[in-house]
């Protein structure tokens, strides 16, 4: 009755304000784009509820090119791109002019608190110069280790599972597992056990938390619950906050355990310890008051959340990939037996994971709002509703920005006519944004975002992938089989589920044979 109520008066608020909002004209008003079918939800109820990500986004686009117009929650205008020049300047360009948007930025620090993810401006400058050195390519050597010996320990779980024919594994939980270890191990040093099958808090409750996000259904209140934060005062919002709420206590479930393991791992962390992992940074951090616990802790329960979905459905997305092109998969191996088995020395694997990047971004839509007045150039020029051509988008300050990875990934004037297919190829010789725009941190992709806000781990991940597919590769064959993967919708996720089955959750079930020596 209570959570109706104050939802009743919120919404209300926020009519009023879409009352004010609607009788201001902007540049985004003169855009072409889709009609909106709802004042309170716009676009935003279709584009959660569609069955596969990115079909709605790249209809759009190609009716109305890589930038237009759409409906947002309370009749706000969302300008929504896939332009290169336009991404280069919204996340590289600007600094912090363009932060995550209010709704999304609350949502995550729900989950981990005032860490890399949810800050902006000086105190997300301060943090990720604090951190810096835990990535440096030094300490990157040091992980290696941990990284390859977890690899093996997967592949001795796999041998116990097929060491009698063939079998069909959900390669997504075990490869979960996998990168929740080695976050464990790298960022906690501690052992979570997830590929043991032990009793582990921190498993259980990222567990937990996946699935309860994979589960969420986008109804309107769903979608209007988090749109308020976009549009109402703090004082009203600090009131909705308290009511309470199913997914956010989930999320807070998650924090309340990844901090209370993180404080534990920073009590006990040897204080003369000359080593530059990521734990060890914090523990200084602590000790000479650059950062408050509440920052320290966030940061943790940051890299365990990022650290195990992303790497977990990345490496599930390009064994399936592999399995289904096995004459591809078999080059890999003749690679790995023939070569050092070095990044580096990897070409045909390295392009295989940067295919699977490509077309299964895990984070496939970027939310962002101008703090400022702005111009957005454009490498494409638009039309507007009155035929006028455009290459540049004034946005006022608030303005929404939404910027389709999954579209961008797919233009065909970067990535060739069969940029929807599985090529790995292409990666052969590094495809170059049209005009010269490059965006991102790595090989031209969205995946890792760009610029201040750029994922700090990116190389990380990276070897996290290369060093555990090695190990598999040199061990296992990954069949062809009759079920065929779709890029599923989880809150702001992309998910691999089976069509046919998505009811069914995430899942990436393909047939596994162990390699005779």
């Amino acid at each position: 009755m209570m959570m109706t109520i104050v939802l009743a008066i919120a919404i209300v608020l926020a009519l009023f304000r879409f009352r004010y909002l609607h009788s201001r004209s902007t540049a985004l008003q003169h855009l072409r784009g889709p009609s909106s079918p709802s004042i309170l939800l716009g676009q935003e109820l279709e584009l959660r509820a569609q069955p596969t990500v990115g079909g709605l986004e790249k209809s759009w686009q190609q009716i109305y090119g890589n930038t237009f117009r759409i409906g947002g929650c309370f009749a706000q205008d969302v300008l929504m791109t896939s332009d290169p020049k336009a991404i280069q300047h919204i996340l590289r360009n600007s600094g912090y002019r363009y932060p995550k948007t209010k709704d999304v930025a609350h949502m995550w620090e729900a989950a981990v608190g005032r860490g890399l993810l949810t800050t902006s401006g000086s105190v997300h400058q301060r943090q990720r110069k604090i951190l810096s050195p835990a990535f440096s390519p030094s300490q990157l050597k040091e992980y290696m280790s941990v990284f390859r010996a977890t690899g093996a320990k997967l592949c001795g779980k796999f041998h116990e599972l097929v060491n009698q024919g063939p079998q069909e594994i959900d390669l997504l939980e075990w490869m979960n597992h996998t990168a929740l270890d080695i976050t464990g191990l790298t960022s906690f040093r501690c052992q979570f056990g997830a590929l043991d099958g032990g009793s582990c808090e921190m498993a259980d409750v990222t567990k937990l938390l996946s699935t309860a996000i994979a589960k969420m259904v986008p109804t309107p209140i769903a979608i209007l619950v988090p749109a308020l934060w976009r549009v109402l005062p703090g004082w009203v919002l600090s009131i909705l906050d308290k009511v309470p709420n199913r997914e956010n206590e989930i999320l807070q479930q998650f924090r309340v355990i990844a901090q209370k393991t993180a404080r534990q791992t920073i009590r006990n962390v040897a204080r003369d310890d000359h080593s530059k992992d990521i734990v060890t940074l914090l523990a200084r951090a602590s000790d000479e008051n650059l950062m408050d616990e509440d920052e320290i802790l966030s940061q943790l329960a940051t890299f365990t959340l990022g650290g195990e979905d992303t790497v977990g459905s990345l490496l599930s997305w390009i064994l399936y990939e592999l399995s289904r092109r096995p004459d591809y998969q078999a080059r890999v191996r003749e690679e790995i037996r023939q070569g050092s088995a070095n990044y580096d020395s990897t070409p045909l694997l390295n392009a295989a994971v940067n295919e699977s990047l490509r077309l299964h971004p895990i984070v496939h839509t970027f939310s962002r709002y101008a703090a400022e007045d702005d111009t957005i150039p454009l490498s494409e020029t638009v039309r507007t509703r009155t035929g006028e051509t455009w290459n540049e988008i004034p946005v006022e300050k608030g303005q929404i920005v939404m910027i389709s990875a999954y579209t961008y990934n797919r233009l065909t004037a970067i990535w060739g006519d069969d940029a929807d297919d599985w090529v790995p190829e292409r990666f052969l010789n590094v495809p170059k944004a049209k005009g010269s725009f490059s965006v991102g941190l790595h090989a031209n992709l969205l995946n890792f975002s760009d610029g201040v806000h750029g994922c700090i781990g990116w190389k990380y991940g990276l070897l996290e992938v290369h060093a555990i597919l090695v190990k598999l590769l040199q061990s296992f064959e990954f069949l062809k089989s009759d079920v065929e993967l779709s890029n599923g919708i989880a809150l702001i996720s992309l998910i691999p589920v089976v069509k046919g089955r998505e009811h069914e959750g995430e899942q990436v079930p393909v047939l596994v044979k162990a390699l005779t020596s």
